[in-house]
């Protein structure tokens, strides 16, 4: 196949297009030869601006400066002479070639294009060579530049040029051009004169002393400060060396921060001279004291001993304790007189406000468990500061507090403990006593895991030689013991407990339609009769061994016996004559007087361990709800000073320095809030977030204060106040569900012996602790005086351990709203609930600080009818 010839004016085209493509191709080998012959210099130039956009140059020194900027210019400029002496513009042989070669064109046909055929050749032969040339050659191509730099440049610098060159100038940003023209104006001026050396020096106590920097004056002086401060002195300015901060015979040079910035730091441990050199010349110096820690001083302020409870002796160990700096920790250690070589016995005491610096109270513990108690204990108390230094006590000499036990088999239990804890080695007379125990047929007759626990306590302290063997065995026996002393009540329980439970499973069968003999309902009934019999006289029986424990006595309050033993009777011919409805409905009512007999009145001689721990208990969330009413009152007295401050039309001189006090109050209410809420999160397990908000506040209203803002101070107070007064409440209603109410006899000794958490001295260390809204102060944002727990947080409590509604009647203790006696009828539901809704209005009117003063007083005299 024949390639067409191309026309006269296809032709002429094709050659116009032709010189334009051999122009490019001139231009792009020409740029390929002066890339290459460039690069050297550019590289140094593009480096030279790298350093002068970061403003590398001046740091140099004036004649540094020079030489760098002049060396650049001479580099660049011999490398540009080396590279374009011989660089020539690329000739039109060059260009066809380049155009061939990208165009893939052979034999050179852009050549016969201006080639002329021989003398005396054939014309038409020529002519048909060149059409054909021509139209070879097509669309020509030039092809992208290939200057061959990466085979110069195998490393590929001019890449690390160009990320330079622009990180640089991300770093200088609008700096740029005056860092440049800086880059080539060398500052050949006189130097500056040094500016003259400033000092400064303050020394930071140890964060537990809670004291402020000490600023030591230039012109030197005498400081002292205590030991484990903090020195730190920064020095600007001046000229020459390095200073040098010496102490002593110790000397050490400052840390550079800057060209003329300096610090040094050291802590101090002992005194002497201190003195801050350079060049040889000392520019400042101070005569340093430190001052030792000492100690905290710790003392029984009186002998300890036994509580007055003779029905719950528990050790009562006062203390009294000082530091300058404050006490985190306190302890008291009981070390047994007759064999002091034995670990002591540790009653950690919790110290009112975290750290106090002096502070003073009373701790109870209850020790009765203990293999010591009866026996004579060497006690010391151990304070400790938050620097690890440990201050103890003249030492003090008491009998620990034992039960006192009415069972004979309990007390000599007892004597065998004592006997094993005095000599641990001699365990066959304790073998031989527990043997003779054994004997006693009449005690353990009807009691047969009681006898087996007594012969396997016997049997491990025979077979088993261990040290182990002897605290397992005396663990054992106070169990064993607590089992005779209490037995009775406790066996009467669970028996008056499985009857109903039996009894109230066949009428809920009978109510299912399932068929049930009525002869075995009424067996049920009577059983239930007869085990609530036995209740009845085992709690009596109890109360006349030991009046003082039971709360329970038929000879003073026949009511609780009478209505129950009434209530069974009634239940007993109900089911005699087939009314298992009625029979239902008296066993209902008979299980709320069980109930309401449980509640009021624990089964209890002389408390069990478990509920001495919840009796311990309440008394602690007693204190701490006092604390937190104590905390209301004062907030109250910070809300009346601030709305004064705000209401007052002309401002006092004195309003300044009672802002401050106040700031100062509410920092330290707040600090005493939080460590209330950590004290009842320890308790509880849970912390009501209204005491959360209530710090919030709190610090709110600092911060007001601090800017002068009563207004604001103001309205903060008020929402601290509210938040506070809900908290308690939530608090009173946990604590109610988490440990019960407070029975009669219970916590008496707490009263004056377990006020540790918030007696202070007459100083007023402590003054939190101790909440006073029983004893008719603080009622104006109080919650009234209450013992007990519960939902009002203030409601009077009979001695049924009822509540009673705002109008004083006892609720809820009999059944569908009656009393037990049948004598009062209680409103319903919807009168109890208004009643609380109108109690819950006027708190919140009395919270409101910003209503008239007699408005105030007259909400208050209602209040105090809750």
């Amino acid at each position: 196949m024949s390639t067409p010839t191309p026309t006269t004016e296809e032709r002429d085209l094709l050659l116009l297009a032709v010189q334009r493509r051999r122009a490019q191709a001139r231009a792009v080998l020409f740029f390929e030869a002066l890339w290459p012959a460039l690069w050297p210099a550019l590289g140094i130039a593009g480096a030279f601006l790298v350093v002068a956009l970061l403003d590398i140059l001046p740091m140099l020194g004036p004649w540094g400066h020079a030489a760098v900027l002049a060396g650049s210019g001479l580099a660049v400029l011999a490398l540009l002479w080396r590279g374009l002496r011989g660089l020539r513009l690329p000739g039109v042989a060059a260009a066809d070639r380049r155009l061939e070669a990208a165009s893939g064109l052979r034999h050179q046909p852009l050549a016969v294009l201006a080639d002329r055929p021989a003398p005396g050749g054939e014309e038409a032969v020529w002519r048909a060579h060149v059409d054909r040339a021509a139209a070879r050659i097509g669309r020509l191509r030039v092809g992208l530049p290939r200057p061959g730099l990466a085979a110069r440049d195998p490393r590929a610098l001019r890449g690390l040029v160009a990320v330079s060159l622009f990180a640089a100038l991300v770093i200088a940003g609008p700096m740029a051009p005056a860092r440049l023209l800086r880059a080539f104006q060398p500052a050949f001026t006189p130097l500056a004169v040094a500016p003259p050396t400033l000092i400064q020096a303050w020394i930071t106590p140890p964060g537990f002393t809670g004291l402020a920097p000490v600023f030591l004056r230039p012109e030197g002086g005498q400081v002292s400060v205590p030991a484990g401060s903090h020195l730190t002195v920064s020095l600007t300015g001046g000229g020459g060396h390095v200073p040098v901060l010496a102490l002593g015979p110790a000397a050490a040079p400052f840390r550079t921060l800057a060209a003329a910035s300096f610090q040094a730091e050291r802590d101090l441990s002992t005194g002497g001279r201190i003195e801050v050199r350079r060049g040889g010349r000392a520019l400042a110096a101070w005569e340093l004291t430190v001052v030792a820690d000492r100690a905290p001083q710790v003392r029984f302020p009186e002998p300890p001993g036994a509580t007055r409870d003779a029905r719950l002796p528990q050790a009562r160990l006062p203390w009294e304790v000082s530091h300058e700096y404050g006490v985190v920790g306190l302890q008291a250690e009981l070390r047994l007189a007759d064999r002091p070589e034995l670990a002591p016995l540790i009653v950690p005491i919790p110290l009112p406000g975290g750290a106090p610096k002096t502070a003073r109270g009373v701790r109870t513990e209850d020790l009765t468990a203990s293999p010591w108690a009866g026996l004579p204990v060497i006690a010391h108390l151990a304070a400790r500061d938050a620097a690890g230094l440990v201050g103890t006590s003249a030492a003090a000499r008491f009998t620990l507090p034992e039960r006192h036990f009415h069972n004979l088999i309990a007390q000599a239990l007892m004597a065998v403990r004592r006997m094993l804890t005095l000599k641990p080695d001699g365990r066959a007379p304790a073998i031989h006593e527990l043997d003779r125990l054994a004997g006693i047929d009449q005690v353990w007759r009807d009691d047969l895991p009681a006898f087996l626990n007594l012969r396997a306590i016997a049997s491990l302290l025979y077979r088993d030689h261990a040290a182990a063997a002897v605290e397992e065995a005396q663990s054992r026996m106070w169990q064993l013991a607590l089992h005779l002393e209490e037995g009775a009540p406790s066996r009467t329980a669970k028996a008056l407990e499985a009857a109903r439970a039996a009894l109230r499973a066949a009428l809920d069968a009978r109510k299912r339609g399932e068929p049930v003999d009525p002869k075995e309902v009424d067996r049920r009934v009577q059983a239930l009769r007869e085990a609530l019999r036995k209740r009845l006289d085992a709690l009596a029986e109890q109360a006349r061994r030991d009046p003082g424990g039971v709360p329970f006595d038929p000879t003073r309050d026949p009511l609780d016996a009478r209505d129950m033993q009434d209530k069974a009777r009634q239940m007993h011919e109900s089911a005699r004559q087939g009314n298992m409805e009625s029979t239902r409905q008296q066993l209902a009512q008979l299980e709320q007087m069980l109930k309401a007999l449980q509640d009021g009145r624990p089964d209890r001689g002389p408390m069990t361990a478990e509920q001495q721990k919840r009796a311990a208990q309440r008394r602690q969330g007693q204190q701490q709800m006092s604390v937190l009413q104590d905390i209301v009152r004062r907030q109250g007295d910070l809300l009346d000073h601030a709305q004064n401050r705000a209401q007052a039309s002309i401002p006092s001189p004195d309003d300044d320095r009672q802002r401050a006090g106040d700031g100062q109050v509410q920092a330290a209410l707040r600090r005493v809030l939080g460590e209330l809420m950590q004290q009842y999160g320890d308790l509880t397990g849970r912390v009501p977030p209204n005491l959360g908000d209530a710090v919030n506040a709190m610090r709110d209203a600092g911060q007001s204060l601090a800017g002068a803002d009563d207004p604001s101070a103001a309205a903060a107070e008020q929402r601290a106040i509210a938040a506070l007064q809900k908290g308690g409440q939530a608090m009173g209603q946990q604590m109610a569900q988490q440990f019960g109410q407070p029975g009669q006899g219970e916590g008496q000794d707490g009263q004056g012996d377990g006020q540790q958490m918030g007696q202070g001295d007459q100083q007023g260390q402590g003054q939190f602790g101790r909440g006073r809204f029983g004893q008719g102060q603080g009622q104006q944002y109080g919650y009234g005086g209450s013992r007990g727990f519960g939902r009002g947080w203030g409601r009077s409590m009979d001695r049924r351990g009822g509540q009673r509604d705002p109008l004083g009647r006892r609720l809820g203790d009999g059944v569908g709203g009656r009393e037990l006696d049948g004598s009062v009828t209680l409103p319903d539901q919807m009168e109890a609930a208004r009643s609380r809704a109108i109690q819950q209005e006027l708190r919140k009117r009395e919270s409101d600080r910003t209503r008239p003063q007699l408005e105030l007083d007259y909400i208050q005299r209602l209040l105090r009818e809750f």
